[in-house]
């Protein structure tokens, strides 16, 4: 059989790019692949996506006569070709020659990827330990059926699985045949499958029998795009861990990683480390027989079983609140998350996020919970808020606008602003988008018609109206303070013939605010009192109940609310308790700057 399968290898050097899209290199954090590189050819798998990644960018250092990329076609591979049979222009095969060899060597491969197996000629007599950083990547395999595949795996560098293992829980692989290149650039079948382990780092040919997707008994998918990226704004992810074993449970780690600085000045600096936390569920201290759930810190390792043939969902948070600033506003926090199985699988996933924003801009929505009210019958202690015996929530609802400023609200309403087009300069007949549309924050009535709304209704479009009973204000009202620190808002009045005034009733007689003739209107502190109110949110890093929330002092915050009352009593009250507010958007301004 070893004359029928024979290839041509190459050491990989980053990565090959023939029809992938390249991953942004703004949400990548880095590692470093080491690849021994032999005189002559080298069959070589990448496990990350270096940047740069043109070819001669990657191998300007590196004395290459060659790099060859397996240009899957429609028609299955039935042999291993030899490498000294390789030519260019083969159609099987995308080639890459350094820039003194391009003449006679028609190029069509250009930029390397990630995840995939290249085949690699060095020249000279020496052997090269190279060292290429990139982003981790973990791509699936995309088999060809009934064919010879040019692959690599992810394993352990010093104790990978054997082929035996790692294929038995796939019928289109286990006992199929694996070839691998030998130091005289020749193609040789491994007889022995139980006794040869997979190398890091290496690709073989290996036969696919009918169709298959899969990529080892350990696969791992990401919540969304390529990698555990929290961005800016998202608090959660979620990672998703398969066995594919189908006899066998398996225990699989999970282990935090530093990241590498970036290998180029251009790209984000490196902000510091990831801090994450994950949902746990176990016995609770006190009474083992009570199972508690909540969030924990992932320090380095967490462990966790998952059985045969099944999979696990891991909720991860990260910990905005508590990574250090960040050098500057385009840096990002990186890190590396590793996945192992004990059985020789191991993967590592790329995690990154933006830190804090410098500015709490938007609109912040949640609850006050009044827990605490003075007693001003007391003569020994009137002001001093005391326990109730019920709690008292009510809405509150604050606005920052992009310099910090801070606007308590009674109501505000989300809107849609419709974008704007224009002629193509290039193309009169065709229309480009000259105002791209936006959400916009309302807090006036009258300029409701000028937008359309932001939901869907019954078929039709409306406006998502937030307001709160607890104020009777209708513009909004400024605020004393630095969001996230400490806000003050005093001297909040209801007019005593304030149509929500709480001694004033429309349908009672006796709080109507009229003399006996029900015609003279009657002034302050006859049938109704005029309220003022002072308020102050302290802002607290803690959690108030010590809960452990994802996202606090992020886009959760809170603290303690306190609240001084005139009017009701001929002293003033004083209440107490607690507060949270969410982040649920970022418009800067209110009623879109009119």
């Amino acid at each position: 059989m070893a004359g029928n399968h024979t290839i041509s290898k190459r050491v990989i050097v980053f990565f090959v790019l023939f029809f992938a899209v390249a991953p942004s290199v703004s949400r990548a954090q880095w590692m470093d692949q080491e690849i021994l590189l032999r005189p002559g050819w080298n069959a070589v798998y990448l496990q990350v996506q270096p940047e740069p990644r043109e070819c001669e960018v990657v191998f300007a250092d590196v004395p290459v006569e060659s790099v060859w990329a397996w240009n899957r076609r429609f028609s299955s591979v039935q042999f291993i070709q030899d490498t000294s049979t390789l030519v260019p222009e083969q159609p099987e095969w995308l080639t890459y020659a350094p820039p003194d060899l391009a003449e006679d060597f028609p190029i069509n491969l250009f930029t390397l990827q990630g995840g995939r197996a290249y085949l690699i000629k060095l020249s000279g007599d020496e052997s090269i330990s190279w060292t290429i950083r990139g982003k981790p990547v973990v791509r699936p395999i995309d088999w060809m059926s009934d064919s010879f595949n040019l692959v690599g795996f992810h394993v352990d560098s010093d104790s990978g699985p054997t082929f035996e293992t790692f294929f038995a829980p796939s019928a289109a692989h286990a006992g199929k045949e694996v070839y691998r290149l030998n130091t005289l650039g020749r193609w040789e079948r491994i007889e022995n499958l139980a006794a040869e382990a997979i190398q890091q780092g290496v690709a073989y040919w290996v036969y696919c029998d009918g169709p298959s997707d899969y990529s080892g008994p350990l696969k791992v998918t990401f919540e969304q795009g390529d990698g555990i990226d929290f961005g800016r704004i998202l608090t959660e992810q979620t990672l998703r861990i398969r066995n594919e074993t189908s006899d066998t449970a398996k225990q699989i780690t999970i282990r935090m990683q530093p990241s590498e600085s970036p290998p180029d000045p251009g790209l984000p600096l490196l902000a510091g480390e990831v801090l994450l936390s994950y949902w746990d569920t176990g016995p609770d201290a006190d009474d083992p027989n009570l199972l508690i759930s909540g969030w924990s810190d992932l320090a380095t390792t967490l462990s966790l079983e998952v059985p045969a043939y099944s999979d696990v969902s891991i909720r991860l948070a990260v910990r905005r609140n508590d990574m250090p600033p960040a050098p500057s506003a385009d840096s990002l926090y990186q890190n590396l998350l590793e996945v192992s199985d004990g059985d020789g699988s191991r993967m590592q996933l790329p995690v990154t996020a933006r830190g804090l924003a410098d500015e709490r801009a938007g609109l912040w929505v949640g609850m006050a919970k009044i827990d605490k009210v003075s007693q001003p019958a007391n003569p020994s202690d009137p002001n001093t808020p005391t326990p109730t015996a019920s709690e008292f929530q009510m809405r509150l609802i604050i606005h920052v606008d992009g310099d910090g400023q801070a606007r308590l609200l009674q109501q505000v309403t989300l809107m849609w602003k419709e974008g704007t087009w224009k002629a193509d300069p290039l193309d009169p007949s065709k229309r480009i988008v000259d105002e791209p549309g936006r959400y916009a924050l309302l807090t006036r009535d009258d300029l409701m018609p000028q937008f359309s709304g932001a939901a869907m209704r019954d078929g039709e479009t409306v406006g998502r109206r937030i307001s709160s009973a607890a104020f009777a204000f209708s513009e909004p009202q400024l605020m004393v303070g630095i969001f996230g620190s400490s806000l003050a808002c005093s001297g909040i009045t209801v007019g005593y013939d304030d149509p929500l005034n709480p001694f004033k009733h429309k349908y009672h007689p006796d709080h109507d605010n009229l003399g006996y003739d029900f015609q003279t209107r009657l002034g302050n502190k006859k049938e109704s009192y005029t309220i003022e109110r002072d308020i102050e949110l302290a802002f607290t890093s803690d959690d108030p109940e010590q809960l452990r929330l994802s996202g606090w002092g992020d886009n959760q915050v809170g603290g303690t609310y306190r609240e001084r009352i005139r009017g009701v009593h001929k002293r003033q009250l004083h209440v107490e308790g607690t507060f949270r507010l969410r982040h649920i958007s970022r418009v800067a301004v209110l009623n879109d700057g009119l």
